[in-house]
């Protein structure tokens, strides 16, 4: 576990391998350790962080600053910190808007950014955030069902499955109504447009939290960036489809400039081998 100050407050982090920097930005539930099968995978070629958002996981939990404007500054100080001149950024539905937001905010900072089903424009969340659904997500009737509607559906290890039940059942309701009424006032698409590092926007055809119209929203904003859809998947693509994601995710990072990237069938005919094995 490791962890630095920033404002005296703790930000726990992880880090796997050597290279040039990634920093992995998760969600408005759960924490940094869904990232592991995605990290793991590019640790021979990139050096992999993850930190936990204030108010989640075992990053501080008094700083009463739960939205997307102190997330964009806790990632812009969190690579002071560290000394990371520039660095790419993999985010995940929250952790994309603050990608987003970070990098037009301080464009040279940062090489490529990909986002994963992230909401383009918040108010369309609206009936997510109200009380009834936002305590059926947390699984407080029930921690064993926490994200019930999404991962009892996804086939991943018992271990990640059970770390995203603890991580989520952790955080506080406030945390993630606060981050969600930061969400519902945001509106990413004008960002889109004038976005400088090169983008790569990868959704999942079949989620049931950001739906497709986001995707759409995501395509018809960033013009000159790429929109990639892995149909059949959730919310969770990179831990649905670990293989076609993380080809996606290298392809992307390791090519030249904005190269074009796209799924290949020879991923999903590898996936698809390996369940008889």
């Amino acid at each position: 576990m490791s962890a630095i100050f920033i404002d005296n407050k703790v930000v726990h982090y992880e880090v796997f391998g050597r290279g040039q920097p990634v920093i992995f930005l998760h969600s408005w539930l759960g924490s940094w350790r869904y990232w592991v099968p995605s990290m793991e995978m590019i640790s021979d070629r990139f050096r992999a962080y993850a930190l936990d958002f204030w108010g989640f996981g075992d990053s501080d939990r008094s700083n009463n600053q739960y939205n997307l404007d102190s997330y964009v500054e806790q990632l812009l100080a969190f690579m002071r910190e560290l000394g990371m001149v520039k660095t790419n950024l993999i985010g995940h539905g929250l952790g994309g808007m603050v990608a987003v937001r970070a990098a037009a905010q301080a464009p040279n900072q940062f090489l490529k950014v990909v986002v994963t089903n992230m909401p383009v424009q918040g108010e369309s969340l609206t009936n997510l955030v109200k009380p009834s659904t936002l305590s059926r997500l947390m699984g407080k009737s029930n921690p064993t069902e926490t994200w019930n509607k999404i991962l009892k559906n996804i086939k991943i290890d018992d271990e990640t499955y059970n770390e995203v039940i603890e991580d989520t059942n952790s955080t506080s309701s406030e945390v993630v109504q606060r981050v969600f009424d930061s969400i519902l006032a945001t509106d990413l698409r004008s960002v889109l447009e004038t976005l400088v590092p090169p983008t790569l926007g990868v959704y999942g055809g079949n989620d049931i939290i950001v739906a497709r119209e986001h995707a759409a929203d995501f395509e018809a904003s960033a013009t000159e960036h790429q929109m990639v859809t892995i149909e059949g998947k959730n919310h969770f693509p990179f831990l649905e489809d670990v293989n076609v994601f993380n080809r996606l995710l290298l392809d992307f990072l390791t090519s030249p400039g904005a190269t074009s990237v796209q799924i290949k069938d020879e991923w999903r005919r590898r996936v698809k081998q390996s369940q008889y094995l």
